[in-house]
């Protein structure tokens, strides 16, 4: 009589969250990129020496391979190997911060193409931002770890279909080219740029003012995305402009979006540091 193999899968992924189970196991939440969303349990992977221990830690990227049965809801994690661990050369709290708060956004706001199981190329495509994103924040090629993550978060609302729209005013149609400098604003309800005029029209209340660097930075972002980051540096003021705006917009846009947690890590060290 043959023997009946059960259904497994081999994929990359990412790990987005990890919690206890049991007194020696693991859940995590992992995004491949070939099934999507996908939760496992790592059996006994609390021990000192299980080879599964490394594969449930947070934020890394991995080969793994894993049981596939459509009617659990908990697939067996059954081995694989890391393949990069943005922590691991030389882990700062800036960096730690902004992985993290990425994680966040990843796990809470969930692209639906991501979510459906017939759709392998929505998951695949948001793994392949992942991938791109945790390479360019552990590598420090050229560019801040707050404009790679500005640059994630612009590339998260790509994928929701609801990038700021920056070359005329968002409510008239004025082009770009005909608001002044000094009347320029960005309305997240609106969804990107928008006239003076307009603004006192009352269109939207809570729009700001949008100055050059902040609009320097998403033309590079709109025009390359992570990409687009590379060798990007940005001035205290622009920072905290670009933070704003793409906090606004996120929040106004895509559902279950908060502030992540993660970045009060960055609070806390400057409160210490003074």
């Amino acid at each position: 009589m043959g023997v009946v193999t059960r259904p497994s899968a081999a994929t990359d992924a990412l790990v987005l969250r990890a919690w206890p189970c049991g007194e020696t196991s693991a859940i995590a939440s992992l995004l491949t990129r070939d099934h999507g969303y996908v939760k496992v349990i790592a059996k006994a992977a609390r021990r000192p020496l299980s080879t599964l221990r490394p594969l449930v830690e947070p934020g890394r990227l991995v080969s793994v391979e894993f049981s596939l049965d459509p009617v659990r809801e908990l697939q067996y994690l059954r081995g694989g190997s890391v393949e990069l661990d943005p922590l691991g050369p030389a882990p700062t709290l800036e960096l730690s911060a902004y992985l993290l708060g990425a994680l966040e956004l990843v796990d809470r706001c969930r692209p639906a193409g991501a979510l459906v199981r017939d759709d392998p190329g929505g998951a695949a495509e948001l793994f392949g931002v992942c991938d791109a994103f945790l390479r360019m924040l552990s590598s420090g090629a050229g560019s801040e770890p707050v404009v790679v993550f500005f640059a994630f978060e612009w590339e998260l609302l790509d994928r929701h279909g609801v990038s700021p729209e920056l070359s005329r005013c968002c409510t008239c149609g004025a082009s770009r080219e005909s608001v002044p400098v000094a009347t320029r604003r960005f309305s997240a309800a609106e969804g990107g740029l928008m006239c003076g005029e307009c603004a006192r029209g009352g269109a939207d209340e809570g729009c700001r003012a949008l100055g050059d660097e902040a609009l320097a930075v998403f033309d590079a972002l709109e025009g390359g995305g992570l990409d687009g980051a590379r060798g990007l540096a940005l001035t205290p003021v622009g920072r905290r402009e670009v933070g704003g705006h793409l906090h606004r917009f996120l929040g106004y846009h895509l559902p279950g979006y908060r502030l992540p947690a993660a970045l009060d890590l960055l609070r806390a060290g400057k409160a210490s540091a003074s």
